[in-house]
């Protein structure tokens, strides 16, 4: 953790927006407004003489836009970045590509004055996280990760599931995306199992994940729809604001309350995987805040199915892992860049019945 005040460097190319920013940052003990910039250029330049601990960065800016200013902040003075965009569309697509760049979370711009204050309190909370734990978990993408830390636990012996095919539920909150472009896009051409992706994230976002997803590994990534059947080889996201409930074979889309304050909620998906579908479970807890997975993932362990909990050497919050692994149902504590592995090498097991 950093010790002092957490220090921000404001890149947007609106006056009105930086100036709403710093007040949401100067209202919060512990972390201060570093400098201001408006342009991609001017951050660029900026990061190296005032050297923030988070930066805020606009998407859409004349000159150089945001993801490019992230893309060569990540690479040339690797700090943790807070993206906010618009929620529209087009520009969730666009924010989905900076947190591919190597953002690490982002909000949406308010639409009125009642948003706006919620949302000041959202952006200093975020880069409070950010700015404490990021530079930490900061992992450059394609390079590999130091070996996965001994299993904590060992899951009761798994039952032969005579060539049912595994399932796969992953499950990510804040910096999840980023986590996600590590850990899919790593999974082998002709991977059989099913797999599942649950992400907190506002409507409008989950789909263009989906998309980004699919572009950049072998498996198909789709968001999911209500009452399709599961298939093997597919990765499937639950749309934000809905539960993804496992029926059997079949995916139900659920508006039922929200739990632990969430809509997907991993717990969910896990709970009822573990309760009805017919083959071998594993699950991957990545970076969040709370313990949204711990219940479901104790469901999987208690069916013999294998959980993977990302270490906290790598994950931007290490709070649902966290969770997981002190609940004592972790098989596995892995470093992100080793996640993929481990979920092949669990779904081989569990699909001898080992």
């Amino acid at each position: 953790m950093l010790q002092g005040t957490v220090r921000v460097l404001i890149c947007d190319d609106s006056a009105v927006a930086r100036q709403f920013i710093a007040r949401a940052v100067e209202s919060v003990p512990g972390i201060e407004v570093a400098g201001r910039a408006g342009s991609g250029e001017e951050a660029l330049r900026m990061v190296a003489l005032v050297k923030p601990d988070v930066i805020t960065m606009d998407v859409e800016m004349p000159g150089m836009g945001g993801i490019e200013a992230v893309r060569r902040i990540m690479r040339e003075v690797p700090t943790p970045i807070l993206m906010v965009s618009s929620l529209t569309r087009e520009g969730s697509r666009v924010t989905m590509e900076a947190l591919n760049a190597g953002a690490l979370d982002f909000v949406t711009k308010a639409a009125n004055q009642d948003e706006a204050q919620a949302l000041a309190r959202v952006v200093a909370e975020k880069l409070l996280q950010l700015g404490e734990r990021g530079r930490q978990a900061l992992v450059p993408h394609g390079q590999p990760s130091p070996p996965p830390a001994p299993s904590r636990t060992a899951a009761p012996a798994a039952p032969p599931w005579r060539g049912q095919s595994p399932l796969v539920v992953i499950g990510s909150s804040t910096g999840g995306p980023r986590a996600l472009f590590n850990v899919v896009p790593r999974l082998p051409g002709g991977f059989r199992p099913t797999v599942l992706i649950v992400q907190h994230m506002p409507p409008g976002f989950t789909k263009s994940l989906a998309e980004r997803l699919d572009e950049q590994g072998p498996l198909p990534v789709r968001e999911a729809e209500d009452g399709e059947e599961l298939r093997e080889g597919v990765v499937r996201v639950a749309p934000a604001g809905h539960h993804m409930v496992v029926a059997g074979r079949v995916l139900r889309l659920q508006d039922t309350p929200s739990e632990h304050g969430v809509r997907p909620a991993v717990d969910v998906t896990l709970r009822t995987a573990a309760a009805s579908y017919p083959g071998p479970l594993v699950a991957a807890i990545l970076t969040g805040m709370g313990r949204d997975g711990t219940d479901g993932a104790r469901r999987v362990h208690d069916a013999g199915g294998r959980v993977i909990a990302e270490s906290e050497r790598t994950a931007l919050i290490y709070g649902m892992p966290k969770s997981v692994v002190e609940a004592g149902v972790a098989d596995s504590v892995a470093d992100l860049g080793n996640v993929a592995d481990e979920i092949v090498r669990f779904t081989e097991e569990v699909s001898r019945g080992h």
